[in-house]
């Protein structure tokens, strides 16, 4: 320490009087500065080292550590400057205390030009009773997002159990309803086997109604078991060539493909997982409005594509038929609705409400088009299938309970 005052004094020339001098040599007057300036020096050097530990310590001053660590600099630089001053008690080291208190100036500046856009974002940030305001608003659309989560849980737990219900009223009714139209069938057939000779004028006429609305009514009543079926049952999803698929689905329609003289083409099909007893369904009824909804004169053609599409397969069935009007493309699939009254186009209505459910259960979509040529019927499927809705449905409301 004495060869560091040394050096002091030798950079200050050595002939200046020293504050001691200067004080008379008063032994209080001393002790008193150098206690004081002491203390002060110490206080200074302790200051930075705590800031720059909170700075470490803490992420929220870690965004201001810039201008810290300017204070903690001219701070430290003050701290220097005091213990020059006990230093200078017995050797003149005034040269470095005028360069040192240069360097604090400069720093102390810097620090507080650096200071004034900190102030700013001070200013503009909130109070405690506007942070205490903001919290209880974001607690109470917390609260309101919980509460409405809640009861779109218990929406959906009821939407499921009401589809439930109206799925099984939907079974048992058609069950029930089929032992009155056997009944109604079979005596109708009686009636024209024995009697229709014997009958004559309007007779056989309504005969053949009842014929004919027995025939419609057994028709609704399967289509609506098998909806009702494609909403009750568990797909078994497994991996299978769609080709396979595809000629199962014709199978049941082969009289009617070459009744028709009906070509049907497809590209190279890909192996898919899917529930593909559902999917030959799908298909089937896609093929059957194919071939029903034809050009008079004209043999259906049909053409199969599968294409990949993002992270799913773009199945597309088209044909060259009477097309669909472009504001009908949507309500072609709901339940009942036909475009072509009975006696033009047989059908209940229902096949193309199937196709929708079945590709809902395997978490995809089906949509169509039309164009001059006839119409396209598209299907989405994803390449790893999603649980179907009803099983959604149940968890919801397992939830709820």
């Amino acid at each position: 320490m004495d060869a560091v005052v040394r050096t002091l004094g030798e950079a200050s020339g050595g002939a200046s009087l020293t504050r001691a001098q200067s004080f008379l040599e008063r032994a209080d007057l001393i002790r008193l500065h150098a206690v004081g300036d002491t203390l002060i020096a110490l206080s200074y050097f302790l200051i930075p080292a705590m800031l720059i530990m909170a700075v470490r310590r803490s992420r929220a001053l870690a965004a201001a550590s810039w201008a810290l660590n300017l204070f903690a600099a001219f701070i430290l630089l003050c701290g220097i400057s005091h213990a020059l001053d006990v230093v200078a008690l017995w050797y003149p080291a005034y040269l470095v205390q005028g360069w040192e208190k240069i360097l604090a100036g400069t720093v102390s500046l810097v620090t507080a030009f650096m200071l004034f856009p900190a102030i700013a974002k001070l200013d503009a940030m909130p109070s405690h009773e506007e942070l205490e305001a903001a919290n209880a608003r974001l607690a109470a659309e917390v609260a309101a997002r919980e509460s409405a989560e809640k009861e779109l849980r218990l929406s959906l737990a009821d939407l499921g159990q009401a589809v439930q219900e109206l799925e099984q009223f939907a079974s048992i009714t058609s069950h029930d309803l089929q032992a009155p139209l056997r009944t109604i069938s079979g005596f109708s057939q009686l009636l024209v086997s024995r009697y229709r000779s014997k009958l004559e004028g309007d007779a056989l006429e309504f005969l053949d109604y009842i014929e004919q609305g027995s025939r419609q009514m057994q028709a609704l009543i399967q289509d609506l078991l098998a909806l009702s079926r494609a909403g009750n049952v568990t797909p078994k999803f497994e991996e299978r060539a769609l080709v396979t698929t595809l000629d199962r689905a014709l199978m049941s329609l082969r009289d009617t493909v070459e009744k028709t003289g009906a070509s049907i083409e497809h590209g190279e099909l890909p192996s898919i997982v899917a529930a593909h007893d559902l999917l030959t369904q799908l298909l089937q009824n896609l093929f059957a409005n194919a071939l029903k909804f034809q050009k008079s004169g004209v043999a259906p053609q049909i053409r199969v594509t599968a294409d990949r599409d993002g992270d799913g397969w773009l199945i597309t069935i088209a044909d060259n038929g009477i097309g669909i009007p472009k504001e009908q493309l949507e309500n072609i699939f709901v339940v009942f609705r036909r475009l072509h009254p009975v006696h033009e186009y047989e059908g209940t209505g229902i096949g193309l409400a199937i196709c929708r459910k079945i590709a809902a259960h395997h978490g995809g979509r089906i949509w169509a088009t039309s164009d001059a040529e006839g119409s396209q019927f598209h299907l989405w499927l994803p390449v790893v299938p999603s649980a179907q809705p009803r099983v959604a449905a149940r968890m919801a409301r397992k939830t709820a309970l």
